[in-house]
């Protein structure tokens, strides 16, 4: 997925184990793959087309160890 431009950008408020909130930044990126049945099935099911959906945090905050 590093190859796939990034698709847009979404903020999510998120609370960690001590129930503090911070805003994360979100980066989004997708990509569509065919997916082809086994050779031995090939002429009875058509090839699949799934969409792949990645999300990592654009600048995530250094994680503190309690």
């Amino acid at each position: 997925m590093q190859q796939v431009r990034c698709r847009g950008l979404h903020q999510v408020q998120v609370r960690d184990g001590k129930g503090d909130c911070r805003l994360a930044m979100l980066e989004l990126r997708y990509s569509r793959v065919p997916i082809p049945p086994p050779r031995a099935k090939q002429a009875r099911y058509p090839a699949l087309t799934l969409t792949m959906l990645h999300a990592s945090e654009r600048m995530p905050s250094p994680s503190t160890g309690s």
